[in-house]
């Protein structure tokens, strides 16, 4: 989620990926460590199985390494509750994801601002949620200023899971109603192999506290009946300086 370049006198904003699916087209500045964590929850129901499942913290660790590269860790603490007659719950650590952020050019004219994302969720962490294998995903994210207050960002994504391939898509709209708030309403969905597509629609407000330091909250919901039926996140992100 993008924010307007300045804050005050000469300060930089945080940009943020929580807590929309839309990976924001920028990276962390060269020599600073930001640190995205949050609070999920989900609602799905499969047939007659429900499952709710909670995240807690998330958290995503971004090191800016270079003015055009930064470099990623992701995981969570994660429980889920199956309700299918009886009732199980499952719990432990999500797997470890692990990528790269390219910044590939800024925006000129009608050509998007881009960058590229490559990351893998990895056979680490908790039995029941890690992977047997490597799980890669590629991921494209533009953006386009249509005003000074109002954003257009979308990411296109191509991954791995379980052996079968999933593509994806986001689309964002985001505007800055204040200096210290901005809004945005999403969709997004993704489709793999064998199964029906998913689609989901969620918005949300960023708020920040200071220039570095930003609350957010979400809230998303189902299209169709293959979708999860809503979920609630909320988060706190923070930018350490040089």
């Amino acid at each position: 989620m993008t924010a307007s370049p300045c804050f005050g006198q000469g300060e930089e904003k945080i940009e943020t990926d929580r807590p929309d699916q839309t990976e924001s087209s920028t990276v962390v500045p060269k020599g600073t460590l930001q640190i995205e964590s949050g609070y999920f929850y989900q609602k799905a129901t499969e047939e007659v199985k429900t499952v709710r499942t909670h995240a807690y913290p998330t958290a995503l660790f971004r090191v800016g390494v270079l003015d055009w590269l930064e470099f990623r860790v992701l995981s969570s603490l994660r429980d889920s509750v199956v309700e299918n007659g009886a009732r199980r719950k499952v719990d432990g650590l999500s797997p470890l994801n692990l990528g790269l952020k390219f910044k590939l050019w800024k925006e000129q004219g009608l050509r998007p601002e881009a960058a590229f994302l490559v990351r893998a969720a990895l056979p680490v962490g908790s039995r029941a949620f890690r992977p047997d294998n490597p799980e890669p995903e590629l991921r494209l994210m533009f953006s386009n200023e249509i005003t000074d207050k109002l954003e257009l960002a979308y990411n296109l994504s191509h991954s791995w899971v379980e052996g079968d391939t999933r593509r994806g898509y986001t689309l964002s709209l985001s505007g800055e109603v204040h200096d210290r708030l901005t809004i945005y309403g999403e969709v997004f969905g993704n489709k793999q192999k064998g199964e029906k597509a998913e689609h989901q629609a969620d918005a949300g407000i960023l708020f920040l506290l200071r220039p570095n330091l930003q609350f957010d909250l979400a809230l998303g919901v189902g299209l169709n009946e293959v979708a999860p039926d809503f979920f609630i996140t909320t988060g706190v992100s923070v930018r350490l300086p040089r």
